[in-house]
């Protein structure tokens, strides 16, 4: 219900007289004041009452005003050179606003579903030979067995890699790089690095990425010139590929973010961690990276 005007005035003023005593029937009703104030129990006292979070904060924690309140500190990869990081993330930002947003947004609109989900399968199995020998490095015989499968059976009933009827008889595809050989053999990830155009990694991560590189058969299939063009227009297409994949989560992430540098490197950190270590539970090392 709605009141308006002097009307509803009128309403409010007669319900709170009606409810509000006034005049000496209310004095009359009323207890005679007392010379001492009430006695309370000490127990009942807020100040006495302590937060079971917080058993040295009373009233919690308050880190405006509480000088001994310390900031919880985020978990993640080191991050010494943050300043120049910025900076190349700022160009990355303007990278991808003019040039690979547009091709990325262009891709996916063009590009029917059924067609985007063959791409993502053909690009993955001819990384085929990169996994395999990081998980014979790793020391990860099944998976090397299930990959090897799984490769087999895509690249002949999946004509050439495009479908992945491998998944349903049992032989998933997993990733698997130089850089988690590295980790699995206790080389520490360095300092977090944001490098133009490929975006987040680690210093460890650099030089997985760089001997994936020259472990990707694409990249000695064709000698002289026509390589350069061949190896192009393959990482070239698997990073647009990639790209419209998780190009929205991106952009939802960053239209929520305050500081969308700090959420991306914790965010990389969370998804590198578990790509790391999620089919490794056993073989992590308790504080390790």
């Amino acid at each position: 219900m709605r009141f308006g005007g002097w009307k509803g005035c009128a309403v409010i003023v007669a319900l709170a007289l009606s409810i509000t005593p006034i005049g000496p029937a209310a004095r009359a009703d009323e207890a005679p004041p007392t010379s001492e104030p009430p006695v309370s129990d000490p127990a009942d006292s807020p100040e006495r009452l302590e937060d079971p979070f917080f058993p040295d904060f009373p009233d919690g924690p308050d880190p405006l005003f509480d000088d001994d309140y310390d900031e919880e500190v985020i978990e993640g990869y080191p991050d010494p050179l943050e300043e120049s990081n910025r900076a190349v993330f700022v160009f990355n930002q303007g990278v991808d606003t003019f040039v690979l947003g547009p091709i990325t947004r262009f891709f996916g609109w063009v590009t029917p579903e059924p067609v985007k989900v063959c791409l993502r399968n053909f690009f993955a199995n001819v990384n085929y030979p990169v996994v395999l020998i990081n998980d014979v490095l790793q020391l990860e015989w099944k998976d090397a067995a299930v990959q090897t499968g799984a490769f087999v059976v895509n690249s002949t009933v999946g004509i050439g890699g495009l479908f992945e009827p491998a998944r349903h008889i049992g032989l998933p595809r997993h990733d698997s790089d130089f850089d988690q050989t590295l980790a699995l053999a206790r080389v520490p990830s360095g300092p977090y690095l944001v490098m133009p155009i490929a975006g987040p990694t680690t210093a460890r991560g650099t030089v997985g990425q760089f001997v994936d590189f020259f472990l990707q058969p694409t990249n000695w299939l064709f000698p002289g010139v026509g390589n350069l063009y061949y190896v192009g227009g393959y990482h070239a297409g698997g990073g647009v590929v990639t790209l419209e994949e998780h190009q929205q989560e991106l952009e939802e992430l960053e239209r929520s973010s305050v500081d969308f540098y700090s959420v991306l490197r914790s965010a990389y950190y969370q998804t590198r961690t578990d790509e790391i270590w999620g089919r490794r539970a056993d073989r992590r090392i308790p504080g390790f990276d």
